[in-house]
């Protein structure tokens, strides 16, 4: 038997072929031929391709030494590169979803936006730095916020809406995409291989993975895992080493999980420093609850009380948190926003309650009624004094900036949300104990002390 290579005309015939049974015009030349071979996966990496990032780190370390008493001692700090990792933005104002782990212990975060030629072949990617806005280490996940330079002012990234998993197949192809070992943007697939996984990771057991046969390689960790529709359907997380026998086995969080992670967690009032006076919470159906209506907010002042549901905001329905968070964060700082809220499963009124975006009032509220602003510690184990007003309650009691609270009043302060709540309770004539940690060399010491309220 003799094997001959097959003429490419009768390649092209046979697909023309192939296209006329199907009942389309036959391709044209190459630009045909290329499209005929545009499949799938294809289109959905040229559609989502443009906002996954890649994500590193750089982290703070400390030199150490054991003197010859055995005993450790401590030099300077300095700054080394930390972790890699990727992420996808999942909102045009750049925010970006990605592991916990890959930002643990970051002291600098710097996020990569890829680029690519008319060829798609990957160029030089535009560099952001970025914070984080809220960090799950429960469930393995962070979003952060891209930071523009001055600049360049207000940019729309490219984004990925944030799809459904609850309808996943056991079966059905996917497509991990990523930037693992430094080598720029990165496309593997395969198939759904199972559902509900339970892994212990890191000391913590995490449930519901999905677990996938893609390549998923160091690196790949916060990137985002699609169908071949192109929905966003989890965040590649885990793979089981291959030096104990493992092929082909790693694991995503399915998008629901993230979904509720951003209705928990992504506040506009820490982000934007700005608020509606409401603290919301997640319903049994996933709409928006109001948990909590701070007495000196818009919400107070407009008659919404705990409990109320929101069933539409800016003139849209919002049937979950999620998509209120997503509304609230995409408005400008002093925009009106409607809501029309119903109580006990009846609108409060045809017409919406109309709220104007003001600012938080934790620094103006501290100041004036215990004479201090307050900062975040970053670690949720006090707020630190920034600044004493001249003769207030707290300059009178002798605290100082960098004195740390942890406690006023009885009330546990973790962050300046703690603070806010607290001080919408305040009245001038109050007796407040104050609680705090004052550095004192390599260590703090502990007073306490109480404070008039003005």
């Amino acid at each position: 038997m003799r094997l001959t290579h097959t003429p490419r005309r009768y390649v092209v015939f046979l697909l023309a072929l192939f296209a006329a049974c199907l009942g389309a015009a036959p391709p044209a030349g190459a630009e045909g031929e290329v499209e005929l071979r545009r499949n799938l996966i294809v289109k959905v990496v040229e559609q989502r391709r443009s906002a996954v990032v890649s994500i590193r780190t750089n982290q703070i370390v400390a030199r150490s030494w054991f003197d010859i008493w055995g005993y450790r001692q401590y030099g300077e700090s300095y700054e080394q590169d930390g972790g890699l990792g990727s992420g996808a933005i999942f909102h045009p104002r750049g925010y970006v979803i990605t592991n916990a782990h890959v930002i643990s212990r970051a002291s600098k975060i710097f996020v990569g936006v890829p680029q690519f030629g008319e060829d798609g072949g990957t160029l030089p990617s535009q560099a952001f730095r970025a914070v984080p806005v809220a960090i799950d280490i429960e469930n393995d996940l962070a979003i952060l916020r891209l930071l523009p330079d001055a600049e360049q002012g207000t940019v729309e990234f490219p984004w990925i809406p944030l799809g459904r998993s609850n309808d996943v197949m056991v079966g059905e192809a996917i497509i991990a995409m990523g930037h693992p070992f430094r080598l720029g943007f990165t496309v593997t697939r395969g198939i759904l291989s199972g559902k509900n996984r339970t892994l212990e990771l890191g000391g913590r057991r995490f449930d519901d993975f999905m677990q996938v046969d893609a390549a998923i390689n160091p690196g790949n960790s916060g990137g985002p895992l699609f169908d071949v529709t192109g929905r966003w359907v989890g965040v590649n997380t885990a793979i089981y080493n291959r030096a104990h026998g493992a092929e082909g086995i790693g694991f995503a969080i399915p998008s629901d999980r993230v979904r509720s992670l951003i209705a928990k967690a992504f506040k506009r009032r820490v982000i934007t420093g700005d608020w509606l006076g409401i603290e919301f919470e997640e319903g049994s159906e996933s709409q928006a609850v109001v948990k909590r209506v701070f007495p000196k907010g818009p919400a107070a002042r407009a008659g919404i009380a705990a409990g109320d549901v929101v069933e539409a905001a800016a003139g849209s329905g919002t049937p979950s948190l999620f998509e209120l968070r997503m509304r609230l964060i995409g408005l400008s700082t002093g925009a009106e926003v409607p809501l029309m809220v119903s109580r006990e499963g009846r609108l409060l009124s045809a017409n919406p309650f109309v709220l104007r975006l003001e600012p938080v009032p934790t620094s103006r509220l501290s100041a004036k009624h215990l004479g201090f602003i307050a900062e975040d510690t970053g670690e949720s184990n006090g707020v630190v004094v920034a600044e004493l007003v001249s003769d207030g309650p707290a300059a009178r009691m002798r605290l100082q900036p960098k004195d740390r609270i942890y406690a006023l009043g009885g009330w546990e302060i973790r962050t300046t949300e703690d603070l806010l709540l607290f001080l919408q309770f305040v009245s001038p004539g109050d007796l407040v104990d104050v609680k705090i940690f004052r550095p004192d060399g390599r260590r703090e010491v502990r007073l306490d002390g109480s404070m008039r309220a003005e």
